[in-house]
């Protein structure tokens, strides 16, 4: 079972180094394209109010992280937030999506590899800290491009 799931996991991993689109990458680049396409559409309307536009957009689409009611609350204090920027929108939808609302899936699938729980939060720690490292690069890099 422990290297069935190691299979797996690097499996998934070389699928997302050939189709980042599939990972959060794809959720940057959707974000600052719905981004620009609201202030397209609303070339008068303020920026705190096209973020929140963008964030409510994430929460109503599919497939969610989670119900609706827990991504509102999860993202209740950036919406009323009135100096947030582009970049943290789009890190807290990812963190969200990608690190936060996955924890206990990626516990369980830890656990399953036979790993004690000190290896398990160690894991845990590495990989939020690659993830949020890939994801700011990710973010600025977009964000500079368009």
């Amino acid at each position: 079972m422990k290297i069935l799931a190691m299979i797996l996991a690097l499996i998934q991993s070389l699928l997302l180094k050939i189709f980042p689109f599939l990972g959060y990458q794809g959720v940057i680049t959707t974000q600052i394209n719905i981004y620009k396409k609201i202030k397209r559409r609303y070339p008068g309307m303020l920026e705190n109010d096209v973020l929140n536009h963008v964030i409510v957009s994430r929460i109503e689409s599919w497939p969610r992280a989670a119900s609706k009611e827990e991504e509102y609350a999860h993202y209740q204090p950036l919406l009323e937030d009135n100096n947030k920027t582009l970049e943290d929108v789009i890190w807290a939808i990812i963190d969200w999506e990608n690190i936060e609302s996955r924890r206990q899936y990626i516990y369980n699938r830890l656990s399953r590899m036979g790993l004690s729980t000190l290896e398990m939060v160690t894991h845990m720690n590495a990989f939020d800290l690659k993830v949020k490292e890939d994801i700011e690069k990710g973010i600025r890099k977009k964000i500079k491009k368009s």
